[in-house]
């Protein structure tokens, strides 16, 4: 965070900004101090709840009844956060941290009173320091209800580039292999049971899934090369037979640009009925129910995060939410395993996440509380979409951020591309985009090809455009906001992570004449080096 906040601080201290209109300037830590709370989840039996907080301002692991009182920490680290936790149990919980926003994750447990506190899995920064040469990875993949001493587990100690499954114990961290790798699988799923019974695989060019047989052996159901139009599961059934797909193909095996969500029998092999499509945006996202062992809504972003429900009961929940709560995105983020009580997250591009608890039998909305209670909508700037055509006719999708206060025009400008690039910019509250434009900058995102969600034709039109056609849509983007009169042309700034680190790059290489000032963020500079000094882990990817 300290790298983060040191280069926005250059951006702030640039002579770019600063017009009449502009509201009066918050302090940074308005911005950018921890949230109040963070990430609420209900334990399965639905009479806890576990929420992250500040703790020596370290986000810590808080559970307390439903009514938000008799709270207490469970954990107490000091020298960074809780990044995020799960129920394993009723009474036991897992949470997860890395060493300085590594991303190499720990496993650490912990009961709901705070007692018996375990280390799992040692984070593999920690483990690199002790001499290990490899990073090696666990990540839980099915929490494991029949069985409350143990969950699931893929990790790649036996291959570097492909995990196996384990069971790994929640109280001692030992594990005991479970399925090898058939086969270049990067990914597993399961059904109602925790059973293992699917797998995706990556194979150069080429991936598809496999899944189990009758006779108990893995065979692979689909292959397809990248740019091959194909399918993959995104659920089950009760059955186990039954259940959906992600799919751009349709049930005649004709082609489709955008990903459509399928019923499908996986015994007969055999695509169903149509469940939805957007002519806009792949669906690839579902959400199901432990409830009804089936999924209850789709997820899709054209815009704004926006879900469809399938089933009529979450359907009539859902809409009686959003009557209540109008002015923002309203997503059930967490409910017990009966679904008599849930929470419900609020947000907008203005308002942090808000969360209110719902009883599903009274249908009855209660406030909990706010992750960010010092910051006020009505002061915030307001994010919206645009949409404009690239110089080859291939249309893009983006977010403007607009100074509070200010009429829009003839402004000081940062264009923020993503990171990925396989990724996409979306919708929702965003500390950093506020400092900017309450620092009086507009702020231009533009979803260039190759961002993910926009169909095939979108992605593959990405092939070898590294710093090219990629990098002209960013500045396609540049002069529309320029030509509507949005920026001034003489007051740009280029500023990203990662691959938008490269992309800011390249736009001080190839069109200087665009920008004042650029700022690559932990961003890529020597494609050849990326790939030389890679982990063998990320190989497969």
């Amino acid at each position: 965070m300290k790298r983060q906040l040191s280069l926005i601080l250059m951006i702030a201290g640039f002579s770019l900004v600063a017009n009449s209109w502009a509201v009066e300037q918050k302090p940074l830590e308005h911005y950018f101090k921890k949230a109040q709370y963070a990430g609420f989840q209900i334990s399965p039996d639905g009479k806890k709840l576990g929420v992250l907080a500040p703790y020596k301002d370290r986000l810590n692991l808080v559970i307390m009844n439903l009514d938000m009182t008799d709270g207490r920490f469970i954990t107490a680290v000091e020298d960074q956060d809780v990044s995020g936790f799960m129920w394993a149990t009723n009474n036991r919980l897992l949470f997860f941290m890395d060493e300085d926003g590594s991303e190499s994750f720990g496993i650490f447990a912990v009961d709901a009173d705070g007692g018996n506190p375990r280390t799992l899995v040692e984070p593999a920064a920690l483990r690199m320091r002790q001499g290990a040469a490899v990073i090696r990875m666990t990540a839980v993949i099915d929490r494991l209800k029949a069985d409350p001493d143990h969950v699931l587990v893929a990790n790649n100690q036996r291959r570097a580039q492909y995990p196996d499954v384990y069971t790994m114990n929640i109280h001692n961290g030992h594990m005991r292999l479970l399925h090898k790798n058939p086969g270049k699988v990067q990914g597993w799923f399961t059904d109602w049971d925790g059973k293992v019974v699917g797998a995706a695989f990556t194979d150069d060019l080429y991936g598809g899934f496999m899944m189990v047989n009758d006779d108990g052996e893995w065979e692979e159901r689909v292959r397809a090369r990248y740019d091959e139009h194909s399918f993959m599961p995104v659920a089950l059934t009760a059955d186990g037979e039954n259940g959906y797909v992600s799919s751009r193909l349709t049930p005649e095996g004709e082609p489709r640009d955008k990903a459509a969500v399928y019923r499908y029998n996986f015994k007969t092999r055999t695509m169903g009925e149509l469940v939805f499509e957007h002519p806009r945006v792949d669906i690839g996202s579902v959400r199901t129910s432990e409830k009804t062992k089936d999924i209850v809504a789709v997820n899709f972003m054209v815009d704004k995060p926006e879900t469809v429900y399938v089933d009529p009961a979450w359907k009539a929940t859902m809409a009686g939410i959003d009557q209540a709560l109008p002015d923002t995105v309203n997503a059930m983020s967490s409910t017990d395993e009966a679904e008599t009580v849930g929470v419900v997250t609020a947000f907008s591009s203005s308002q942090p996440p808000m969360y209110y608890l719902y009883d599903f039998d009274k249908r009855e909305l209660r406030y909990l509380a706010e992750s960010r209670p010092w910051v006020k909508a009505e002061e915030m700037a307001e994010t919206r979409s645009f949409e404009i055509k690239a110089r080859d006719g291939l249309v893009l999708q983006g977010y403007l951020t607009l100074p509070p206060g200010s009429d829009g025009k003839n402004l000081p400008t940062i264009v923020h591309p993503h990171g990925g690039p396989w990724a996409r910019d979306g919708w929702g509250y965003n500390p950093a985009l506020q400092f900017l434009a309450g620092r009086g900058y507009a702020v231009l995102q533009v979803n260039f090809r190759g961002s993910t969600g926009f169909g095939m034709e979108h992605w593959l039109a990405s092939r070898k455009q590294w710093g090219q056609a990629m990098q002209t849509d960013v500045t396609d983007a540049l002069e529309w906001a320029v030509e509507q009169g949005i920026t001034d042309r003489n007051r740009v700034c280029i500023y990203g992570a990662s691959y938008g680190g490269y992309a800011a790059m390249a736009g001080l290489t190839f069109s200087p004449e665009l920008y004042k000032c650029g700022i690559n963020y932990v961003g890529v500079t020597d494609i050849a080096l990326l790939f030389k000094t890679a982990p063998d882990s990320w190989a497969a990817g």
